[in-house]
Formats: structure tokens, C-alpha cells, sequence
């Protein structure tokens, strides 16, 4: 993981579970069928795990079918907080990745339920025009200038403008910004790793000293929902993801088994160091493909 990671990741884990036990022995490396043979309920990542952009990834249309033909229960846990639930399972199906509404479970679709202990009317949105279902539906106004100093942070890569704008909604007294998608990196298919929403929320509060409020991964409210959204098929249960710091440190402090997808946001021979580093392990790993 690159240092940003690592120090917004280790500061989530102290404000979600600042008691979570520190793994212990080497994650065993399997393949798919092992886990199929052994878990009900999968709960998967979508960008960087099933597809990146418009592009699912090799084997992963094979492995949905044959889990739906098992009778499996499958979840979409998703950080993507600019897309409502029904966005994303029609772009979903546009590659072939076939999603009912009650599977998808986004972040974003949280701000509702945060909204609730926090009472917002007024904020300054930085997302996409897709996003602001979620504010109206948490009946908060969007504003340049709002009269509590809040900023509500969707999936975006930001504009300077935009930034500068944050910054100043920011320097007011008590000032705070909701996190809708804590992912600080998004791999693209060329392996890239892009900046996006947690990065921006870790700068914003260096600049300012804000209070930051999290909805989605790893924080436990998004698991939380997930597992309800199961009942009564809760036992045996695994998150299979490609972050560390959101999906596996998430189902550790959700009390679930987790699968990382090594290769894409972890590398394989990073991921020692990376396990050290943040204190987080999965219990299986995954080669790339899947």
C-alpha cells in the first residue's frame, strides 16, 4: 500500500475499533471452489474485485453463474457513493453482472440513516449530479455556502475550484465533512491507482482540522445493513474484496471471514508488510484471476 493509504486506513481503524484483535499466522491461499464448498453468504466488493470501469474482470461472470446456481446469497457492498442502487445494477447489467435492487447496498444510500443523528438541512456537495438522490432523500439542500459549515464528500476527483471551495466552508468553527465513500485509492484495469474520496477527506482535514463522519466501508453500519439484509441466513458468511483497509479491516470489526483479491489494489508480495503495517488480515487470499 502506498504511505497515504496506510495512515488513513490505520485512522480508521482507530476511530471504528480501536480494540480489534491483531491477526495472527499467514492467510491461506486457496481457490474459489474452496470457499463455495464452505460459505451460504458472499458479500463482494464491486470496482476492483468484479470489474474496474466497464470492464469485468476474467472469470468473474463464470464464478457469479455458478454461485446463483448453487443458491448462494451474494451481496454487492459497495463504496460508490455517486450512483444510486438502481444505477448501478443497470450499469451492472450493461456487463453482464446481474444484480436485483434488495443485493446492492451502497454507501451512499446511508446518508439518510447518518442524517438522522446529525440533522443536516444545508451542505456543500462535492460529487456527481447522480449523488444528490442520496441527499434528497436525507432531505438535505445542497449550497455553496451552507449556514453550518458541513460538506458532504461523494465519489468525485475534485477540481481545484471545487477544493478551494471545501476548504472555505471549512474554516469555519465546528466544521465537518460526511464521507460517503472512505476509499482513498481506485485502481484502474492498467493497475493504476487513482486518488479519490478518502484522499480528498484526509486532505481537507489536514488543511482545516474538520470533523470527518463515515458512511460505507470498513465503518460498521454498511455490514450492519448487509447482514440484516441476509437474516435469517446469517451464518457463514464472507466479504471478498481488494482493499485492505475497507473491505478486510471491515469484516474484521463486523465479526465476518474475508477474502482479499491480491493483485490489484494489494500486491501479492507487498502484502506481509501491508498486513504489519495496518494490523488487518484477511483469512484467505485470492490469486488474480479469481
Amino acid at each position: 500500500m502506498l504511505p497515504l493509504e496506510i495512515s488513513v486506513y490505520k485512522s480508521y481503524l482507530e476511530t471504528a475499533a480501536p480494540k480489534l484483535a491483531k491477526p495472527k499466522g499467514d492467510p491461506w491461499k486457496v481457490d474459489f471452489d474452496v470457499l463455495l464448498k464452505h460459505y451460504g453468504s458472499f458479500l463482494f466488493d464491486g470496482w476492483g474485485t468484479l470489474y474496474s470501469k466497464d470492464i469485468v474482470y476474467p472469470g468473474v461472470l463464470e464464478k457469479m453463474a455458478k454461485l446463483r446456481s448453487e443458491g448462494k446469497n451474494i451481496r454487492l457492498i459497495t463504496n460508490a457513493a455517486g450512483r444510486s442502487a438502481t444505477q448501478i445494477r443497470d450499469d451492472l447489467r450493461k456487463m453482464g453482472l446481474d444484480f436485483d435492487i434488495h443485493e446492492i447496498i451502497s454507501s451512499g444510500s446511508l446518508l439518510k440513516v447518518l442524517n438522522e443523528s446529525v440533522g443536516l438541512k444545508e451542505a456543500y456537495y462535492l460529487g456527481g449530479s447522480a449523488g444528490m438522490e442520496f441527499l434528497e432523500e436525507a432531505g438535505i439542500k445542497a449550497v455553496s455556502e451552507p449556514l453550518e459549515p458541513t460538506v458532504i464528500l461523494s465519489g468525485i476527483v475534485a477540481s481545484d475550484a471545487e477544493i478551494e471551495q471545501a476548504a472555505k466552508v471549512l474554516s469555519l468553527p465546528n466544521s465537518r465533512v460526511l464521507v460517503l465513500n472512505p476509499d482513498v485509492y481506485a485502481p484502474n484495469p492498467d493497475g493504476e491507482k487513482i486518488p479519490v474520496t478518502g484522499a480528498i477527506a484526509a486532505a481537507l482535514k489536514e488543511r482545516t482540522n474538520c470533523q470527518l463522519l463515515f458512511c460505507g466501508k470498513p465503518f460498521p453500519l454498511i455490514f450492519q445493513v448487509a447482514l440484516r439484509s441476509l437474516i435469517p441466513s446469517t451464518e457463514s458468511v464472507i466479504m471478498i474484496g481488494d482493499t485492505l483497509g475497507t473491505d478486510i479491516a471491515g469484516a474484521a470489526i463486523a465479526g465476518i471471514d474475508s477474502a482479499l483479491v491480491v493483485g490489484r489494489n494489494v500486491l501479492e508480495e507487498d502484502l506481509r508488510d501491508d498486513i504489519y503495517e495496518l494490523g488487518v488480515s484477511p483469512n484467505y487470499v485470492l490469486p488474480t484471476p479469481w
